[in-house]
């Protein structure tokens, strides 16, 4: 697999390809940033509030790119055939990253972060395919629950119900956006 040492760990539905990265270059580092930035300032929820730019998100990126490296989370991008430069770091389309949960007694699940699809390929069912594909992927790895975390009041719980999320926890006001404009925390379980 490109970009890769570990073994392949990839899906492919139709032309589109779901695969775990090891080993990330800088084409791919550029896409992931940009890919990043570009879901941010469309308004996506993804760690920042627009407007912002590569300075902004290449701290968070690095920083996860480094927990990749050292084998701690993993990296799992979706490549879209339609894209530009099939095959290199310009056809993937988005990106998850599945993390460690730091447990002892919490093996047995991990957390998926950041997922995003950049604006130019949403609409096409590619963050489904994406979030089946780490789901697949898990079971491999012989994980029984995925978690993750959307904030309140965007209508993200039933995008993730259609891939098996159900919502099990929900903390009033624990993010906010701005002044005045506190969401909640609402955590999602897909139990594998």
């Amino acid at each position: 697999m490109p970009g890769s040492d570990a073994p392949d760990r990839s899906r492919a539905v139709g032309g589109t390809r779901v695969e775990r990265i090891g080993r990330v270059d800088a084409a791919l580092r550029a896409r992931l940033l940009r890919i990043w930035v570009d879901v941010s300032n469309a308004g996506g929820w993804v760690g920042f509030v627009p407007p912002v730019g590569a300075q902004d998100v290449a701290p968070a990126l690095d920083g996860a790119l480094r927990r990749v490296a050292a084998g701690r989370d993993w990296l799992v991008v979706v490549r879209d055939p339609a894209g530009a430069g099939a095959g290199t770091a310009g056809d993937v389309a988005g990106f998850a990253f599945v993390a460690d949960n730091d447990r002892l007694l919490s093996g047995h699940w991990r957390w998926v972060l950041r997922v995003q699809i950049h604006p130019d390929h949403q609409g096409r069912q590619l963050g489904l395919l994406l979030l089946d594909g780490i789901a697949e992927m898990a079971r491999d790895e012989g994980l029984e629950m995925l978690h993750l975390t959307v904030r309140g009041g965007e209508g993200l719980e039933q995008f993730y119900a259609r891939a098996g999320y159900r919502e099990v926890a929900r903390i009033p006001r624990a993010i906010r956006v701005a002044d005045g404009d506190d969401r909640d925390q609402v955590v999602l379980v897909h139990e594998l």
